[in-house]
């Protein structure tokens, strides 16, 4: 399982969200700048930024998120996810 965090690097909310994320450790964090890496952009049909996407091993969406979220959030959402 692994976050995909999509993101601009003029982005301020993208910014700001990238800050949070350094302290998070629940899983692996993959960046995709919407700039430099549109096949990820249409694969994942994103409109607006920045967006997080929860997948499994097998690439597999498990949940989406799109602005800006507490890490208590997002770490309550994973773990429902997983189950624990």
């Amino acid at each position: 399982m692994k976050l995909l965090k999509f993101y601009a690097e003029w982005c301020k909310p993208c910014i700001t969200l990238s800050k949070m994320l350094e302290e998070f450790s629940s899983v692996p964090v993959e960046n995709i700048n919407v700039d430099t890496n549109q096949e990820f952009v249409n694969l994942y049909t994103i409109r607006n930024i920045p967006t997080l996407i929860l997948i499994d091993d097998e690439g597999k969406e498990l949940y989406k998120h799109t602005g800006l979220i507490t890490l208590t959030e997002l770490k309550s959402k994973i773990d429902a996810i997983k189950g624990d």
